[in-house]
């Protein structure tokens, strides 16, 4: 089983994110049921995001470590000797890629640990690890009493969530007593409205009003 897709944060402020999910959601005909469609060209996306933040991105602590490794030999040598142009201006360029780097780390430790105070230095520190892993032991329900029983499997517990819910709804209790409303002249409203079909303007409206780093979904996208 292949690791789990997550949209980051970051991706697209980077070069060529946008292309890459232009072609990648043209790859797949927009023919036939459009559900299937729309979780095709998902699936299509993530893909191709993948991929393309495997190649391009990288994986960023192994850069910054090898950045700084590098920095640290030319300042070593720089004590003994006058350093090239080229070996200054590479020591330049990897300066300006480490702050780079540090600022998406700290990007991908803020948006992973759902912390809205993330302070200076702290994006590498053990307290915003802790704090992402209990985000996700937090989501899990590792055990539920169910009758005299405890369940710890995960099959076992959606079964029994399964069989409580479908013994509660859709059913009524019998009723001992009842409410005569018209005595009460309570003001009717026209609810008509709320049986309407959703327009493409008000669905349109409702997904640009949302924060575009919450409600992360079963696909990995936010």
């Amino acid at each position: 089983m292949g690791k789990r897709f997550r949209f980051e944060a970051f991706w697209p402020k980077a070069d060529g994110f946008r292309t890459v999910v232009e072609a990648a959601w043209a790859s797949v005909p927009s023919v036939g049921n459009p559900f299937m469609v729309l979780d095709n060209k998902l699936k299509a996306t993530a893909k191709s995001l993948q991929r393309w933040s495997d190649k391009w991105i990288g994986h960023v602590k192994m850069q910054i470590a090898l950045a700084l490794e590098l920095i640290l030999r030319l300042d070593v040598a720089m004590e003994t000797r006058q350093l090239s142009a080229q070996e200054f201006g590479l020591r330049k360029i990897l300066k300006r890629k480490l702050l780079g780097l540090c600022s998406l780390k700290r990007s991908i430790a803020h948006h992973r640990s759902r912390m809205t105070w993330l302070r200076d230095g702290d994006a590498g520190s053990q307290f915003f690890k802790q704090h992402a892993s209990h985000r996700r032991r937090w989501n899990t329900i590792m055990g539920l009493q169910c009758n005299d029983q405890y369940l710890t499997g995960q099959d076992e517990i959606a079964e029994a969530v399964d069989g409580y819910f479908q013994g509660i709804l859709g059913s009524a209790p019998q009723r001992t007593g009842s409410i005569n409303l018209d005595i009460l002249g309570l003001p009717r409203l026209d609810l008509t409205n709320l049986e309407l079909p959703f327009s493409e303007d008000e669905v349109a409206n409702i997904l640009k009003s949302m924060p575009k780093d919450k409600a992360l979904g079963l696909d990995g996208f936010t």
